[in-house]
């Protein structure tokens, strides 16, 4: 390992350690003053339950939500035997216009960006006694936690290989376990659209907020195609991972809210659920 790759895992370290640090403040110390109300527990606890909603979610399901899986089932499959046509088709129409529209774009899928401008709004929003910042913020760690948690298990078990690599679109090409071989799912369009949805609600009264965020999802998108970075299916299947699992999230989550309480003389906390 080289000078360059020890300093640059340790400047990564600390950006981690700085995330969960100022995620840990966040939901500990100004939610001590609510230890009757158990959120900081009811917060917690809300992660497996959203998991175990996920997983059983298929046994309450009506006609209409198996219309939806098979679509979606369906559409994943035509993709992936559309894929090398695809990724010719991106690959032939890229040029320098596409590669600077996309190159801002993929950013916003990067971990090593956006979990510290998360931590940092959300301690900008603690700072300033703002609910609406603190509880976004925590919605935000939920969504991309999860649902980078389920790709990743994703990618690990598919084992595919990036389409830059030229060696073809299959699953399981080899025989063993390789974590460079992670196309399947696409991470950063996972986090991009575990974000989208859960800001598109928390702002949905600001009218530019919503298409502003779902742009940024597509662009994000569409990055790893003109880049080649990875299979449309692979895309596909990182938008569906995040967006499900945001739409899961603000339905699952206790919601925080702060207010100036006169009688006390500061803030009070609490909470929906």
């Amino acid at each position: 390992m080289t000078i360059v790759a020890i300093f640059k895992d340790r400047i990564m370290n600390k950006i981690w350690t700085f995330c969960f640090a100022v995620i840990f403040v966040l939901i500990t110390i100004p939610l001590s003053a609510a230890d009757e109300d158990n959120y900081l527990q009811d917060y917690l606890l809300s992660y497996p339950k959203t998991i175990y909603s996920a997983v059983t979610a298929p046994g309450s399901w009506q006609k209409d939500d198996w219309l939806k899986a098979s679509a979606v089932v369906i559409t994943g499959g035509c993709l992936y035997f559309l894929d090398d046509n695809l990724r010719n088709y991106y690959q032939v129409n890229r040029n320098e216009f596409t590669d600077g529209i996309f190159t801002g774009a993929k950013y916003f899928g990067e971990v090593k960006i956006i979990f510290p401008v998360m931590a940092v709004t959300a301690l900008g929003g603690y700072l300033t006694n703002d609910e609406k910042t603190i509880d976004t913020s925590l919605l935000c760690w939920k969504s991309s936690l999860i649902s980078l948690g389920v790709t990743q298990a994703i990618k690990l078990s598919t084992q595919r290989q990036k389409p830059y690599k030229e060696e073809g679109k299959e699953f399981w090409q080899e025989n063993g376990i390789s974590f460079s071989r992670n196309s399947f799912p696409s991470g950063h369009t996972t986090l991009a659209w575990s974000l989208a949805p859960v800001l598109a609600e928390q702002y949905k009264k600001t009218k530019w907020v919503p298409p502003t965020v779902y742009t940024i999802a597509v662009l994000t998108s569409l990055s790893r195609l003109n880049d080649d970075q990875h299979w449309t299916s692979d895309v596909f299947a990182g938008a569906v991972i995040g967006y499900v699992t945001a739409k899961l999230v603000l339905k699952d989550t206790p919601r925080l809210m702060l207010k100036v309480t006169p009688e006390i003389n500061g803030v009070s906390l609490m909470y929906n659920f």
